[in-house]
């Protein structure tokens, strides 16, 4: 794999050959957040249009741990653009990072927050409750996404259906992200 500090020609653009995820590949691989930040800040200058790249930008910094850099950065295209929810779930994992809540910050639009309660288990069951074949923790959790940002992980949902008597959850602990989960018929 090409060396990403290798792919700007002229300063001006990325070589017709190289495509931007090779880059964050390359460091991601590596686990070398610093290198990905760097990279990432001249591809985002580079492109102050392109909101994607200040998203990615916005993660890096989080990945280095500069979550309150990340959160100055992110506020302005925050501001600017309150309905794209990636930039209030990158804020939101600063502010979690640094032992903040969503209440420590000052939103132009609130973002959702779901957090493992009843009412997720409640929606598991009612999703699962006409489906005759068990589905996959991964297939439930994928569901939540687009509601909005996920205080739980696919573990943490795995754990708490398997602790509620109405699931039937087949799959061992060391194994869950290929656990499957179903109703215990005659349970609410």
């Amino acid at each position: 794999m090409v060396r990403p500090e290798k792919i700007f020609d002229n300063d001006d653009e990325l070589y017709d050959d190289f495509e931007d995820w090779e880059g964050d590949s390359y460091y991601l691989e590596k686990k070398d957040y610093s290198g990905l930040l760097k990279y990432r800040k001249q591809y985002a200058e580079r492109r102050p249009n392109d909101l994607y790249a200040q998203i990615r930008l916005g993660e890096a910094y989080n990945l280095v741990g500069y979550y309150q850099t990340a959160i100055n950065f992110l506020t302005k295209f925050h501001r600017r653009y309150p309905n794209i929810p990636d930039f209030q779930h990158l804020i939101l994992d600063a502010l979690f990072a640094t032992n903040r809540t969503e209440n420590d910050f000052t939103w132009t639009r609130k973002p959702t927050i779901i957090r493992l309660t009843s009412a997720v288990l409640d929606w598991c069951y009612n999703y699962l409750q006409p489906k005759r074949k068990p589905r996959s923790i991964a297939d439930l959790y994928v569901e939540f996404i687009p509601k909005g940002y996920l205080c739980f992980s696919e573990k943490d949902l795995f754990n708490a259906l398997r602790k509620a008597s109405r699931f039937v959850v087949e799959g061992r602990d060391d194994d869950w992200l290929f656990a499957t989960v179903k109703v215990a018929r005659g349970k609410r």
